[in-house]
């Protein structure tokens, strides 16, 4: 349509030059007549121009919507089983059993040494003052040692029974490292004897 109105337009133009360049009133006419036609031309192709627009809308909801539709069932694809690993339920472990509580053991209440015995079992070493060690420092007097035992003792003292014992001068005990024991006290009582031995002198 805008090739044809311009086409006719062109001829309007030179029909109108050429009227007027030799005064002729028909070609004048003739380029008011192709005018007008242009002009008709033009409004043919605007009115057409509307109308296609007014319909061009009304289709497009149509053809989105199937093309919607369309979409949603290449989204959605074909409905097909659930595969195995997913509609397998999870295995159930088991639980483990309970372990059994071990027996309470009740402990053996601590074995205490008898009174007037140490640590180790044996009995206290005497504690002798300066003036009793002085007095049994070269004494020969008999005491009693058990093998083994750091103490030595007199003939009656209760750690001597039911022991195998060996009787010594009380200074060659000494001399091996025996210490005297501290229950029967036999530095106190050889010092107290020997002071007695003293006196009656």
């Amino acid at each position: 349509m805008i090739l044809l109105a311009a086409f006719l337009l062109l001829v309007a133009v030179g029909c109108l030059v050429v009227g007027l360049a030799e005064g002729s009133t028909a070609l004048q006419w003739s380029s008011f007549a192709a005018s007008a036609l242009a002009a008709v031309v033009l409004a043919a192709g605007e009115v057409r121009r509307r109308r296609a627009g007014r319909r061009g809308p009304a289709d497009v909801p149509t053809t989105t919507a199937t093309t919607t539709g369309a979409t949603i069932t290449a989204a959605a694809g074909p409905a097909g089983p659930v595969p195995p690993e997913s509609a397998a339920p999870e295995p159930v472990l088991p639980a483990p059993p309970a372990r059994a509580e071990p027996p309470a053991v009740a402990h053996a209440p601590a074995m205490h040494a008898p009174a007037g015995t140490g640590p180790d079992g044996e009995p206290p070493v005497e504690e002798v003052e300066v003036t009793d060690l002085l007095v049994v420092l070269d004494l020969t007097d008999e005491v009693f040692v058990i093998d083994e035992h750091p103490r030595y003792h007199l003939a009656g003292c209760p750690y001597l029974a039911g022991q195998p014992t060996f009787p010594m001068p009380m200074v060659e005990a000494r001399t091996d490292g025996f210490t005297p024991c501290g229950t029967c006290a036999p530095d106190r009582h050889l010092a107290r004897v020997e002071r007695s031995r003293r006196s009656g002198r």
